[in-house]
Formats: C-alpha cells, structure tokens, sequence
C-alpha cells in the first residue's frame, strides 16, 4: 500500500471570461495580422493581371477571410481557453494548467517566489477579475544578454485581491 495521498489545495481558481479585452483588442490585432496576407494578394492578383489598373478585389476577400479567421482564433482563447485553465494554490507551491490547443502544466514553488503584484485593467474592473504575477528568483535570458527574473502571471482571476494575500502570505512564509 504505497499509494500516495493527493493533497488537496487551499483555494482552486479558475479565471474568469472578460469580453470587452476580445470586443475591443481582438478586431485591433485581427486587422493588423490580416493586412499581410492581404496585401501579399494583392501583390501577386496584380503581378498576374500585369496591368496598370490596381485589382484590389482578391486582395480585399483574403484580407477579410484572414480577418475572420484570426477572430475566430482569439474568440477560442478569449472565451473557450479560461475553460481549460486552472490555477491550484497549496500551502508551499502553485500549480496551474492552461492552454486550449497546447496544454501546459507548471509548478512554482513560493520559497522561489520575491515579490507578487496584482493588476487590475480597466475591462478586468468590470467583472471584479485581476490578474496576479509572480516574480521568481530564476533567471532567463532576454535573448540581448540581459537576465531578468521569471514571472509567471494568473489571468483574469475573479477576487483578485484575495488571491493576491493569500499568494503574498504563502510566499512570505514559504
């Protein structure tokens, strides 16, 4: 009988939908990725009709294909990733799971844990969600040879300040 006990976490959050971040920065970046693909047809549509008169129509319908398909894209992580994603606090340790198309499972550890802040955005304060960032003592590399330390970031959790003291005292005691 080696079985072992699964201990059971002191508060399990799972974050909250916030529609007006898609509603006002999903068509924003959606019109901004779709402008490549778009003018890359328009380029070719007119390197092919080799005349003087601009044929903006192809590039227009795949501008707006590509638009609709990058906010159906950020519709899935908008609103069907919070589904997926849980965030398990245990009295020496944070455990969360996210990601809709690829999954991620990661631990921190509170003794590895130097400062935790808490932000609530503007369309966050609207349905009482903030998110809750954990600086850790690792280092990564920036890719231009400055270390800075790790954080890893719990997104739109509902009662933010809560979840913010109960992290703050688990880490100031881990």
């Amino acid at each position: 009988m080696s079985a072992k006990k699964e201990e059971e976490p002191l508060r399990e959050v799972q974050p909250l939908v916030v529609p007006m971040q898609y509603l006002v920065f999903g068509p924003l970046a959606a019109g901004f990725i779709s402008i490549f693909p778009g003018m890359f047809a328009f380029i070719i549509s007119n390197m092919i009709a080799q005349s003087f008169d601009p044929v903006i129509r192809y590039g227009l319908i795949i501008y707006l294909i590509s638009f609709a398909l990058v906010m159906y894209l950020l519709y899935l992580k908008a609103f069907k990733e919070p589904e997926k994603t849980t965030y398990r606090i245990f009295e020496n340790k944070l455990e969360y799971y996210e990601g809709f198309f690829n999954r991620h499972q990661r631990t921190v550890v509170f003794d590895q844990v130097i400062d935790v802040l808490l932000t609530e955005g503007v369309f966050q304060q609207t349905k009482s969600a903030g998110s809750v960032t954990l600086v850790t003592q690792q280092l990564v590399s920036s890719g231009d040879g400055k270390l800075s330390n790790r954080s890893v970031v719990l997104k739109n959790v509902p009662k933010p300040q809560e979840v913010y003291d109960l992290i703050r005292d688990l880490a100031a005691n881990g």
